[in-house]
């Protein structure tokens, strides 16, 4: 088998948040201006049902409310990964909330355990 090493002329991303405990209590913004989402790692392992964490490109929407612009399941307990190779771009900004409800624009019930969350962006 032939190895093949390429160099990359420019980094990927340069932010990475770790949240421990991702609720539905409040969303969390993670960039408040526009900003390019590469990785995002959801860690439900404690989980004891499916997990979601949504996002919006609104600094201010209000997860009870509003649809989301993304939804990242989490099967029960399972740890999941998702890569965007180009990259999903966000105009405005990037907020973030957690939930076990499967449903957008209404109540958002908090995760069934702790679920932890980390994203890779620009």
């Amino acid at each position: 088998m032939a190895v093949t090493i390429g160099t990359i002329s420019a980094q990927l991303a340069n932010t990475l948040l770790t949240d421990s405990a991702v609720t539905d209590a409040s969303s969390t913004v993670a960039s408040a201006s526009s900003t390019t989402l590469y990785t995002v790692r959801v860690d439900g392992s404690s989980a004891t049902a499916a997990s979601f964490v949504k996002m919006i490109d609104d600094s201010s929407a209000a997860p009870d409310s509003n649809n989301p612009d993304y939804v990242f399941y989490t099967p029960t307990g399972s740890v999941t990964e998702y890569i965007a190779y180009e990259g999903n771009a966000f105009a405005t900004a990037l907020r973030y909330w957690g939930t076990s409800t499967r449903a957008n624009a209404t109540a958002q019930a908090a995760p069934s355990g702790t679920l932890a969350l980390r994203l890779l962006f620009t």
